[in-house]
């Protein structure tokens, strides 16, 4: 049995199958939370992908979504990028039934996206390549509960992630001038608040003193800080070449969402 057929025999409640072809299928999805926006649901493509898993888009004369958007992880081919990898090979029949939770969560975050304009924090991803650069930097964030710190720069160009970052050597392989102000910003406080930890954005009520930042030389986790910016630097790298890609090719915003990198200026 091919994959198409494996992920047809797990279909959850909320998804019947209008029609089946040997490699394709028509399905009608209507995840819980999904509401009346879209009360009969999405009508879905489903076929096998170039990488050997399934690729999903909405049938075209029935689409509710627009046929590209690059911020609503709509691709230029109207496939949907439903989570990292959601086109390759997946494991049964766990991976099959995780992918239409996926894709469940996925169309209920198309519905917040078409009422606010914006993409649910934490449940974006970057683009292409960079995708593999965020996980990294999840990762490094992660124990030091800096995750939000990095989904604000990406999906909301707020923090210190988004500002202009520190320069690096040109083999892109060090943070240079270890002497400047780390670029998180926190400052030393008085000596009864100072901790071995960045912790210290709070200080003393009333306290109306200028404190001096922290050098990036004396941060107690210098190495994240610095591995984070080299990242960020690589992931926005990738980005912006995606973006001169998909605009080369005539790529147009759809005009969607608030923030997009390839609305006109």
């Amino acid at each position: 049995m091919n994959a198409l057929g494996e992920l047809l025999q797990n279909v959850p409640s909320w998804v019947s199958v209008q029609d089946r072809q040997k490699e394709s299928a028509i399905v009608l999805a209507a995840p819980p939370g999904v509401g009346s926006a879209a009360s009969s649901g999405f009508w879905l493509r489903l076929e096998e992908s170039q990488h050997g898993g399934i690729a999903v888009s909405e049938v075209q004369d029935k689409r509710q979504l627009p046929a590209f958007c690059l911020e609503r992880h709509i691709n230029p081919d109207s496939t949907f990028c439903v989570f990292f990898r959601s086109e390759h090979p997946m494991q049964a029949p766990e991976g099959f039934k995780a992918w239409w939770s996926h894709l469940g969560v996925y169309l209920n975050n198309q519905k917040y996206a078409s009422k606010r304009g914006i993409w649910p924090l934490g449940s974006g991803l970057s683009h292409g390549e960079a995708a593999h650069v965020q996980v990294a930097m999840e990762e490094l964030a992660d124990p030091l509960g800096w995750k939000d710190d990095l989904w604000q720069a990406m999906f909301r160009g707020k923090g210190w992630l988004a500002q202009r970052l520190p320069r690096i050597s040109k083999r892109r392989d060090r943070v240079l001038n270890a002497r400047s102000p780390c670029p998180r910003g926190c400052t030393w406080k008085h000596k009864l608040l100072r901790k071995g930890s960045c912790h210290t954005s709070v200080c003393d009520q009333g306290c109306g003193r200028l404190h001096k930042p922290i050098l990036r030389a004396d941060c107690p986790n210098r190495a994240v800080i610095e591995n984070l910016v080299l990242l960020e630097n690589e992931r926005q790298r990738i980005e912006a070449r995606i973006i001169d890609d998909l605009r080369s090719e005539g790529k147009k915003c759809c005009g969607t969402m608030k923030r997009c990198p390839l609305r006109e200026q």
